[in-house]
């Protein structure tokens, strides 16, 4: 139970990260075409952007190398009970 609520709080986490990254995009957007923002400020709220989309890309990454070892993992273990249960069944004839 406690990986689940691990995965969902990552879930959540990912979409409230994948929101506020679009809010600042769109904030970045908005700002410097009705030019609400001085360059100062663009830049800031840019590189806020790009550190947020990194931070977003590095989670997605993360839960895919996860999920991968994590399928490994459970593929390996599968071959292995399978030849353990053969070897066991080859003792028994």
């Amino acid at each position: 139970m406690k990986v689940s609520d691990n995965d969902s709080e990552r879930k959540e986490a990912l979409a409230d990260l994948r929101r506020l990254t679009s809010i600042i995009l769109d904030n970045l957007q908005e700002g410097s075409q009705n030019r609400l923002m001085d360059p100062k400020e663009t830049r800031l709220l840019g590189g806020t952007a790009i550190r947020s989309i990194r931070l977003y890309l590095k989670t997605l990454e993360e839960d895919h190398t996860r999920r991968a070892s994590r399928d490994h993992d459970d593929s390996s273990g599968k071959s292995q009970r399978t030849i353990e249960e053969d070897q066991t069944r080859a003792g028994k004839e």
